[in-house]
């Protein structure tokens, strides 16, 4: 898989889990769903993406519905 491909992906896989994040009301999947988020922000910093410092800023845009945390 290109690596651009792959870099998508995880964006888009990162848009799902904000999503969730921001409609869920049981604090050990929001919680779960956090972790699983700070693994792919990670992925892409890994891959050399320019991605924020604190991936977790990005939620508060969950609440407001789906959000792009790659959007700049």
């Amino acid at each position: 898989m290109p690596k651009d491909h792959l870099v998508e992906r995880i964006k888009e896989a990162r848009r799902f889990v904000l999503e969730a994040i921001g409609i869920c009301d049981l604090p050990q999947i929001e919680a779960t769903l956090k972790q699983a988020d700070m693994e792919l922000h990670a992925a892409l910093w890994n891959l050399g993406e320019i991605v924020s410092m604190r991936p977790e800023l990005d939620y508060a845009e969950a609440d407001s519905g789906p959000a792009d945390p790659q959007a700049k």
